[in-house]
């Protein structure tokens, strides 16, 4: 068994510590497996050695989707909240605080909180399942959407959405009490996890701010997925490109998911090859003709739908906004062309 020690780690080395639900188990108590065992309703383990009560809570939780139902029925929000981090991030611990309860699988050591991989991976694809069933309501629905779609949204537009989407007739004041717990909301704008809410400020964006609203509901719910985007030939061509530099075929996806959810945050496009640069110095790829990659990288970022736009794409807000006129001013138009009025005030 592996020592459990983050001492002679870097900061990124421990972010990026990628161990399997077995190996955190091994670092655990019998008895704290007795009470992961009698919560899960795993039976058979009170006789069995520590390795096999590891073996039997792992085939367990990994069967099917029941132990993820449990664990959210009774997770408490505050661990939600620290959950929900770890499941859109590309790393696999962040900063805690406090102990959290073994059978939520997130374990900490030495002020730091860690996510098994395998545990990362099972919970995503019970979050994308449960988003296409009816058990999850509208407003979860809503409000995980919007957050992926857009990073940061006023409550004002929230109202909005909710009314557009969910027949809602609530007020901005008792949307935010409703989010207390659940949301990280500062400024009057609800935040997504991964936004520091400390370096934030909502000061004068809303009179500026516009925002991209999907035209069906069943459009909207597709960022129920963090990962979900809008394909496009720049977006294929880019991760084509990519994909003969990845080390490991094994992470594909994940290089994928993380090439796409940061180029939705990013709000300069000079930054870009930062992110590729990152992965080569983590040894997730191969070194690359950056300039090569550079070019790919802005057609790509340009299909994005991106925060800092409101979820518009880089390449909507070049384009010019179609006027609607009637009859008797087409005719006036024929005598003298306007110009253009672009979506962004500059």
């Amino acid at each position: 068994m592996s020592k459990f020690s983050l001492k002679h780690m870097t900061e990124e080395e421990i972010k990026h510590y990628e161990q399997p639900l077995a190996f955190y188990l091994q670092h655990e108590k019998i008895e704290t497996l007795k009470n992961i065992c009698k919560y899960y309703q795993i039976k058979g383990y009170s006789n069995k050695k520590k390795d096999e009560q590891i073996d039997l809570i792992v085939s367990r939780v990994f069967k099917d989707f029941t132990a993820a139902d449990r664990m959210f029925e009774n997770m408490s929000v505050e661990d939600y909240n620290v959950l929900n981090h770890l499941l859109i991030a590309d790393t696999f611990s962040t900063e805690a605080e406090r102990e959290m309860p073994a059978q939520n699988f997130m374990f900490v050591k030495e002020g730091r909180v860690f996510i098994p991989a395998d545990i990362k991976e099972y919970l995503r694809r019970y979050v994308v399942e449960k988003s296409q069933s009816q058990q999850q309501s509208d407003e979860v629905k809503l409000l995980v959407s919007a957050v992926n779609l857009y990073g940061y949204f006023s409550l004002a537009h929230y109202r909005l959405l909710a009314e557009r989407f969910t027949g809602s007739q609530q007020t901005e004041e008792q949307l935010a009490e409703e989010l207390q717990g659940i949301a990280t909301v500062k400024d009057g704008f609800v935040l997504n996890p991964l936004i520091e809410a400390a370096h934030f400020s909502g000061t004068g964006i809303e009179s500026k701010r516009q925002y991209y609203i999907p035209d069906t509901w069943e459009q909207f719910q597709h960022y129920f997925a963090f990962e979900y985007y809008e394909d496009s030939p720049e977006i294929q061509a880019l991760l084509r490109f990519l994909d003969s530099y990845i080390i490991d075929a094994e992470q594909q996806k994940d290089v994928q998911d993380t090439i796409i959810v940061m180029m939705k945050m990013i709000d300069n496009p000079v930054n870009l090859t930062a992110i590729l640069q990152d992965m080569i110095d983590q040894n997730v790829l191969r070194a690359l003709d950056m300039n090569q990659a550079s070019v790919l990288m802005l057609n790509a970022y340009q299909t994005v739908r991106n925060w800092h736009l409101g979820g518009y794409k880089m390449i909507e807000m070049k384009q010019p906004v179609p006027r609607v006129i009637n009859k008797r001013v087409e005719k006036k138009s024929k005598k003298k062309k306007k110009k253009n009025i672009s979506r962004i005030k500059k």
